[in-house]
């Protein structure tokens, strides 16, 4: 009986190894890229082909990057009145800006599926906070659209970005190098208006990305703050469901149990910030955490961080 199982187990191993041969046979790459070609176009052509009875977003969760912007996607379109997209992010006031609103459009279900239940579209692109020409696009697009942003330690932000590109092989250099030149570009000051320039450079640097209260002031240039929910990552991370009912409060639906049973794309690295380098960004990050607190009126948690040279952050 039991040279049997061997067997088996041997006769499903040879042809796992045949299929995965086969798979990755050169002969077969311009079949394979043609039918992810097909695959790509049928499901666009048909909804491209609907665009017009589609719904545009009434919510948008535009950043920061690596704050959680997953999470809560993933835990608000659980809930029956709020719909996502074809996909999460779209970079249509980015990447795609030059596409028309019909395309835009097209990634989103049907007006009369939303309308049913008087329900809300949803799009989530952490790209969009950092770039001021998105912003502004966003408010002539959407004018009424509500926007959900979430701020994240920015030391502990800017690791995990740096550790995100490092892991799939997109940086080479050392943290404590990205750091330094970032520091000494000294590209943005601390102070209001600073990229309020026509033409301003989205801040799209490790730590460029942390100066929020810059960010912010772009955004209330062209939304109004009744329109914006800023959030905690912190809070979310420690307690999901309550941040998700405060913000279905605010989008007027009513509370849904969003318990999640995990933190959805989290990233797990090996390597812990050196102390020293994260206490040179803290010391770097504290005039725009001043000038944040002066923007919305209030605190945030890594703000209360004591002792920070002797913390050991981990990327999350």
């Amino acid at each position: 009986m039991q040279d049997v199982t061997d067997r088996q187990g041997q006769d499903f191993g040879f042809w796992r190894e045949l299929e995965a041969r086969f798979r990755r046979h050169p002969g077969l790459r311009p079949a394979r890229r043609a039918f992810r070609r097909v695959k790509r176009f049928v499901p666009n052509a048909w909804r491209l082909a609907t665009q017009h009875s589609r719904a545009l977003p009434s919510v948008l969760i535009i950043g920061a990057q690596k704050a959680g912007t997953t999470q809560l996607h993933l835990c608000l379109t659980r809930h029956p009145r709020c719909f996502g997209g074809a996909k999460k992010e779209l970079h249509y006031f980015t990447k795609h800006r030059d596409r028309p609103l019909g395309w835009y459009r097209s990634h989103f279900p049907f007006g009369r599926t939303v309308g049913r239940v008087d329900g809300l579209c949803l799009e989530s692109t952490p790209s969009y906070l950092p770039s001021p020409q998105a912003l502004q696009r966003m408010g002539e697009v959407l004018p009424e659209a509500k926007l959900i942003v979430l701020l994240r330690d920015p030391v502990t932000r800017a690791f995990s970005h740096y550790q995100h590109y490092k892991s799939r092989g997109l940086e080479k250099r050392d943290f404590a190098t990205v750091v330094r030149q970032a520091i000494e570009e000294q590209a943005y000051a601390p102070q209001f208006g600073e990229i309020k320039q026509a033409n301003a450079a989205p801040l799209l640097n490790y730590v460029h990305r942390g100066y929020y209260a810059l960010q912010l002031e772009i955004l209330f240039d062209y939304c109004s703050r009744q329109r914006v929910l800023v959030l905690d990552s912190a809070n979310l991370f420690d307690n999901t469901n309550d941040v998700c009912q405060r913000t279905f409060d605010f989008l007027d639906v009513e509370p849904y149990d969003v318990s999640p049973k995990k933190i959805h794309n989290r990233g797990y690295y090996r390597d812990l910030i050196d102390p020293t380098v994260a206490q040179m960004l803290r010391e770097h990050y504290q005039p725009h955490d001043e000038l944040l607190v002066e923007l919305l009126g209030r605190r945030f948690r890594w703000m209360e961080v004591a002792n920070v040279g002797k913390s050991r952050d981990r990327a999350a």
